[in-house]
């Protein structure tokens, strides 16, 4: 029965003597709807917010999740990004060594060309080298042949790595100063030097050597054959034995 059905004034039916129990009992059986209905929205209420709250505290839960997930994408996207450029700086250095070891191999390249060349120099100089040498040598030859035909002069030689010796001993025909009386020199860096003279010849003789660039007795020659003259004519007027 709705409330809308039964209009009427309270007070004027608790103070009618007609009052009838009829119409109490109704007004009784309407409160009692009106507690029920009443009743049946407060739990239907407090049933709306329980359900409420517990939607409440899923979405929380999901939402918590959600966020939690959104964290760990971030740290993952976060992470490949900086392997990404981890990647990037491996390859930009990868480029750099190949360019890197590329010039190496430019400068190697140019190093052996340069080397090549210069070892043809080299070579051409050993060659230019041995032909002066054989070249002097054979002037050597030439020379030894006339001083011990005209001066009675026997010539050895020696060669070492970076020095030639010559040897120039007078007086072979006489059996008793034969091997007394030699000169020795040496040759380097294109200058021929004075080693030894034997028997030693005395100061005053030795300035009569006008051929002696300094004043010392292994001194530089720029004469051999005015040298030997002179060598000799001191050795037969001064040490000669007779």
């Amino acid at each position: 029965m709705a409330i809308e059905g039964f209009k009427c004034n309270i007070l004027d039916i608790f103070q009618n003597d007609i009052f009838q129990d009829n119409i109490k009992d109704k007004w009784i059986s309407l409160c009692r709807e009106l507690r029920l209905r009443v009743d049946a929205r407060i739990e239907q209420k407090h049933l709306y917010e329980k359900d409420c709250n517990k939607k409440k505290s899923v979405y929380t839960d999901k939402m918590s999740e959600l966020q939690q997930e959104i964290s760990t994408a971030k740290s993952d996207i976060d992470s490949v990004i900086l392997q990404q450029k981890i990647t990037d700086k491996k390859i930009s250095n990868m480029i750099k060594s190949q360019e890197d070891v590329k010039d190496e191999l430019e400068k190697a390249k140019a190093r052996r060309e340069a080397l090549l060349l210069e070892m043809v120099d080299l070579q051409h100089e050993v060659e230019e080298r041995k032909k002066k040498k054989i070249s002097q040598w054979d002037a050597i030859k030439r020379a030894c042949l006339n001083y011990k035909v005209h001066l009675d002069i026997h010539i050895s030689l020696q060669e070492d790595k970076d020095c030639q010796f010559i040897k120039m001993s007078f007086f072979q025909n006489n059996e008793e100063a034969k091997n007394k009386y030699f000169v020795q020199l040496s040759y380097s860096d294109n200058h021929w030097t004075v080693e030894q003279i034997e028997p030693r010849i005395k100061k005053e003789h030795f300035n009569e050597l006008s051929v002696i660039k300094d004043s010392s007795e292994r001194s530089r020659v720029s004469d051999i054959t005015l040298l030997l003259y002179q060598v000799r004519s001191i050795f037969l007027k001064h040490y000669m034995k007779t």
